[in-house]
């Protein structure tokens, strides 16, 4: 083989392989914005997950401790099991949220009190 057929198959080497690396690049590129995307997604689905719950736990929390409802009736009501709904009430306790007390009106004073 001439020299010149040598360095001609090179070149044409080197551009199939450089084309080759580009589209590589191209689709771990494309790979990588489409994990990224899911794993917003994944955490925009969690957090949801997590305000929807504890907003749910905070009703039955009031439910039971306001209303004096048994936690397997509030559960109940809401479409849970009681068991569900127990663990919801825990969770509003132990997420780092703030109990609020329940505040009723005192008929005697014609005030609110914290219960």
């Amino acid at each position: 083989m001439s020299q010149s057929a040598r360095s001609e198959a090179r070149l044409k080497v080197q551009s199939q392989l450089m084309r080759r690396h580009e589209e590589l690049m191209a689709r771990e590129a494309r790979i990588r914005t489409e994990v990224l995307d899911a794993a917003a997604a994944i955490l925009n689905r969690d957090r949801a997950v997590r305000e929807a719950e504890a907003r749910l736990g905070q009703a039955l929390d009031r439910l039971t401790s306001g209303e004096g409802m048994p936690v397997d009736e509030a559960a109940e009501l809401c479409g849970l099991d009681a068991r569900e709904g127990r663990r919801l009430i825990r969770a509003t306790c132990h997420d780092g949220t703030v109990r609020q007390p329940a505040v009723l009106p005192d008929p005697r004073r014609n005030r609110e009190v914290e219960r």
